[in-house]
Formats: structure tokens, sequence, C-alpha cells
């Protein structure tokens, strides 16, 4: 299967070993003074130990590989104690990772192996454009002029690089924007943004669309949204948005209600409808 997964430029690698020490699945081993990857069905390809490598020697790429094995990941895990599992689930909790969190939670609970707590709120994932901020809003909005003020809270709003534990999306109204949406709205901060959380994300061009479900249930099942208003675009490809926020709505536990807006390529109102 085609999937992501990491590649080592092993003419960067120095050998310091940082990501494997960062990799509590296992995957990288380091031999002959290299990182390997030595296990690609334990490899998620959520690149946490890119993020370890002084050197850039790591990048999360899409290829053929042997599909991720939760359960395999686990039987190598176990044995090595509770905080080497620990680091494992919270990997998982903290990348929104909630199919895979899930099958690990349901396998050990299988196993009877007592379940470490792994929930805990670091929202600092190591890159500074994606780190979550809280913006100014109104007058104390430094870049207002002439009566138009932003009316974004938060950073980041791509759906790639927010984390649903971040405490800004907690029983907030949603709104989940196509990337072309704010283009061609001409009022979109006044008339659309308003007491919304904001996500932007393309169906049509987003690679890894999988982890933007499991984000969207996450969003749902434990930042417990009140609302979700999802905003597209009148052309075809961009309907794949609202399906998607439709399909985790029917993989999450809770239940929340989502509003379709379709905006038509001149930025006007095209349809409203709670769906």
């Amino acid at each position: 299967m085609e999937r992501q997964i990491i590649r080592i430029d092993e003419e960067k690698c120095d050998g310091c070993g940082l990501c494997a020490q960062g990799c509590p699945e296992g995957a990288l081993q380091m031999i002959d003074g290299k990182a390997r990857l030595v296990s690609e069905i334990t490899c998620d390809g959520l690149g946490a130990c890119v993020g370890d490598c002084p050197l850039g020697a790591i990048v999360v790429e899409t290829r053929e590989a042997a599909p991720y094995d939760e359960r395999l990941t686990l039987d190598n895990l176990i044995p090595k104690g509770a905080n080497t599992l620990k680091a494992h689930l919270k990997h998982l909790h903290e990348h929104s990772q909630t199919t895979f969190l899930n099958q690990a939670l349901a396998y050990l609970r299988e196993l009877n192996v007592a379940i470490p707590e792994y929930k805990e709120k670091t929202m600092n994932q190591g890159c500074p454009g994606s780190a979550p901020q809280n913006l100014p809003r109104g007058n104390a909005n430094p870049v207002a002029q002439e009566g138009l003020v932003s009316q974004l809270t938060h950073w980041p709003v791509q759906l790639h690089l927010i984390s649903p534990m971040n405490p800004v999306f907690e029983k907030a109204d949603l709104l989940l924007a196509a990337d072309c949406v704010a283009f061609a709205m001409a009022d979109f901060n006044q008339q659309a943004l308003p007491g919304k959380k904001l996500a932007i994300a393309c169906p049509k061009l987003d690679q890894n669309q999988d982890v933007y479900l499991d984000k969207l249930t996450a969003l749902i099942d434990e930042a417990k949204i009140n609302t979700l208003t999802v905003m597209i675009m009148e052309v075809p490809c961009c309907g794949g948005l609202l399906r998607m926020a439709q399909t985790a709505a029917q993989r999450a536990t809770r239940k929340v209600p989502i509003k379709a807006v379709v905006i038509g390529v001149a930025g006007e109102l095209r349809q409203e409808a709670w769906v």
C-alpha cells in the first residue's frame, strides 16, 4: 500500500542517536553508526523523529510500504515497560491518531495490561510556525484599520497543523473552510468568522487526508466542539470537505450538528443549510 513513512539520508546522518531515542515504537535503531529504519510495519509515519534530528537527515515521504500494525507494535513495546508504553500512547494522542489510539487501548484491555496516564497537554511540537497562539481581537488588535478587524482568534489554522488538544477548540463552534473560500468571499472575516474557531483544508490537493478524519473525530469527541460549519466552494471537488466532516461525525461517539455553506466563485452565498 502507499502511505507516509520516513526516509533517512545516510550521508547527512552523523549517528547521534536522538531520532532512535525519540521513536518509542522501535522502528529506528542505530546500526553501524547510522540511524536505520529496521521495521516499516511499526513506523507510523507521523515523523516525531524528524524534529529530533539536528541535521535534517530524516524526512516523511509517501511511498509503497507495508501497512502499519498497531497490535504488532504493542507486542514489541509491552515488554519494554510502562514508560515506553506511555510514550507510545502519548505520541498517538498528541498527533490525534484516534483510530490507532483506540486500537491500542482495546488491545491493551484485551491483554489485561495496565494503561498508563498518557494525556499530557503538551502543545509545543517543535515548529515555531505551528506553535499555538491566541490572537488579540477588536481594538486590541494592532493591525485594525478603518474599522476592519481580523476575527481570527488563534494560530495555526491549517488542519494538518492544529491540535485538537489546544484548549481554544474546547466546546467551540468550529468553522472548517476550504482554502479558496476566504479569497472568493470579500467579507469572510466579518461575515463567516466571528464567534468561530477556524480550520482550513483543501479536499482535492492536500495529502494524507486520513489524518484530517482523525483530527475532526478528535475535535468532536475530545474537544467536544459545539457545532461544525463547513464552508466550501460551488465547484464539485470541494464537496469532499463536507463528506469528510460527515464521515468524521459518523465515526465520533458524540453527535454534533453540521451546517453546510456553499460559496460561489464570485464570492456570493449559494446555499446554507444544516445537514
